[in-house]
């Protein structure tokens, strides 16, 4: 059974879907009431058949799919309210691609920067975590894209901080992230080149703590994946979105450099994006720009 209808149901429809949308695009304020977290449903894709040629390339043996992924940062990943049912963007790609390949898939909830080294070691057999594409990561991962998206700044409404001025604030970033890595060590070394005081950098968990952090006073601002502040920015009335997003990327799934798996997962890759559930997927969870046309590797 189908069960988009039950995500119309989480986000109060097209409107909610589309107040999302609106934010990642333009840096609305919060104008839309916040789509609720209340349901369990989640799509099994039952209408959707394997690919016996797609299914063949995977490696031998191969009976599910391991599958990481930091479920705390909705929309694109995060537990429903009974605690075990992963939804969002990253789950249901991650079931339509198990349907393709005609194998069970697995979710292992771990923090993001954990699943590198999870992967490295062999404890994942790929991650779809909202990952960007850097130098870094391409020489210890095979990079798949999906999705397409950049970073953005929140911060509380009585706040004047913008992303493209952060000197001398406190922006908190998730461990592991392009923002901590990359963005904000970039964006400080501006600000020193100019004279001015750096930006103190706080690496922090998930997303959702620098958020917490941000409401408690503790954060002058939090930066992230622009689905998740927006959507952040939706849920609550004190939040603002500080500026415009910034550096859009490819957002990838990821495997081990040289994983017997990469093959088929390009191919279900491939496949995906010319199915209507693919964009059904991100549109419903408010994220229609976020699709593309055709798959990269990296």
């Amino acid at each position: 059974m189908n069960k988009f209808l039950g995500y119309r149901a989480l986000f109060g429809g097209m409107i909610a879907a589309a107040a999302i949308g609106a934010v990642m695009s333009f840096g609305a304020s919060a104008a839309f009431a916040a789509p609720p977290l209340s349901t369990t449903a989640a799509n099994d894709f039952a209408d959707i058949q394997p690919v016996e040629e797609i299914a063949a390339l995977l490696p031998a043996g191969t009976t599910s799919l391991n599958v990481a992924m930091n479920l705390s940062t909705p929309p694109n990943k995060f537990l429903a309210s009974d605690g075990r049912t992963a939804l969002g963007t990253n789950p249901d790609l991650a079931r339509l691609i198990g349907r393709i390949l005609g194998v069970p898939v697995k979710f292992a909830n771990v923090t993001f920067d954990g699943i590198i080294p999870g992967l490295l070691s062999g404890q994942f057999d790929y991650s779809i975590a909202s990952m960007g594409v850097t130098p870094e990561r391409t020489k210890v991962l095979d990079m798949v894209g999906y999705a397409r998206w950049g970073s953005q700044a929140v911060s509380l409404k009585t706040s004047t901080a913008d992303v493209s001025n952060l000197c001398g604030l406190n922006v908190g970033a998730q461990l592991g992230s392009l923002q901590l890595a990359k963005l904000l060590p970039e964006m400080s070394g501006d600000c020193t080149a100019k004279g001015k005081k750096a930006i103190n950098i706080v690496g922090l968990p998930s997303q959702q703590d620098a958020l917490t952090q941000l409401t408690s006073g503790r954060l002058d601002a939090a930066f992230g994946d622009t689905p998740v502040m927006s959507y952040a920015v939706l849920q609550q009335p004190t939040f603002r979105i500080a500026g415009n997003e910034i550096r859009p990327l490819p957002i990838t799934l990821s495997t081990k450099k040289g994983s017997a798996l990469t093959p088929a997962l390009l191919a279900a890759m491939k496949r995906i994006v010319t199915l209507p559930e693919y964009r059904e997927i991100f549109r419903v969870w408010g994220l229609p720009n976020a699709t593309i046309d055709t798959v990269e590797t990296f």
